[in-house]
This record gives structure tokens, sequence and C-alpha cells, in this order.
């Protein structure tokens, strides 16, 4: 039974981990015309590629957070508030920047984001250090979502 609640544990985090990306879903398609108009920077990699790291990253978040809080959530309120807001920022993003047409205020988000990444990733560190490295990766898309965001932004003014 151990093992059932353990495996539950982390579908539960698994599951929570996608809701960012399903928010943001249905902004990108009927907006992908605008998202091709616009001038790219260099590296900006294929459209499939975003969907294939935004899976992976929303998977090891899930086993980050699944990590950090499998053995409940007494004495982890910081970092279960800091990792929340992180997926609701997430979630925040695609919108703004696909269905407002705003990169702008989708790179003012996305510093947010990486700033408050940073709060979570020195939380998660003092307790737990393997959640913290499972957010390196995150970490280091932000940077470079924040590259082709602010690039698009400043080409596309």
């Amino acid at each position: 039974m151990k093992h059932v609640i353990t495996f539950l544990k982390l579908l539960f985090w698994l599951v929570v981990c996608q809701l960012p990306g399903l928010a943001g879903a249905g902004a990108v398609s009927p907006n992908l015309e605008w998202f091709h108009s616009l001038q790219m920077p260099p590296l900006i990699p294929p459209d499939m590629i975003f969907g294939l790291a935004w899976s992976v990253l929303y998977v090891v978040l899930g086993v980050a957070a699944f990590l950090a809080f499998r053995n409940g959530l007494k004495g982890a309120r910081t970092a279960l508030i800091l990792f929340i807001v992180q997926l609701a920022l997430n979630a925040w993003w695609t919108p703004v920047f696909f269905g407002d047409h705003n990169p702008g205020a989708a790179l003012i988000l996305l510093l947010v984001m990486l700033a408050e990444g940073i709060w979570l990733a020195r939380v998660f560190w003092r307790q737990y250090r393997v959640s913290a490295w499972l957010l390196l990766p995150y970490g280091l898309w932000l940077v470079f979502a924040g590259y082709l965001n602010a690039a698009i932004w400043l080409l596309n003014r």
C-alpha cells in the first residue's frame, strides 16, 4: 500500500506540473501565424522543440516537487507557495505572449519567473537538494526563453 500511495503522490505532482502547459496551449495554435510573421533572432528552434522541451521540463518539475514534498508539507510552506507561484507565472506567460501579442509584457513576466525561480531554488537547496538540482534545466530553459523573448521584442518594436 505504501508504494501505491507513493506512486499516487508522484502522479499528482506530474499532473499538477502539466497544468501550465494546458492553460497556455489554447493561446498558441490560433496565434502561430502572428508568431511566424515576426522577425526572429538567431538560435530560434523549430516549433516542435518548444513543445518537446516544455513537456520534458514539466515532468522534471513534477519529479522535483514530488521529491520535495513526498513526506508531506510540514515545514515546506514557503517552498510550496513558491512552487505554485512559479507554475502560475509559467501558465500566464503563454497567453500574454501569444494571446495578447505582447512580447514586452511577456518579457517582464519571464524576468519575474526567473527571479522567483532562483528564490525557489534557494529554498529547495536548504532542504531538498535533489529538487534544487532538478530545477536547473528549467532555469536554463528560462534563460534561453528570456533571450528569445527579449530578442523578439527588440526586433519587432
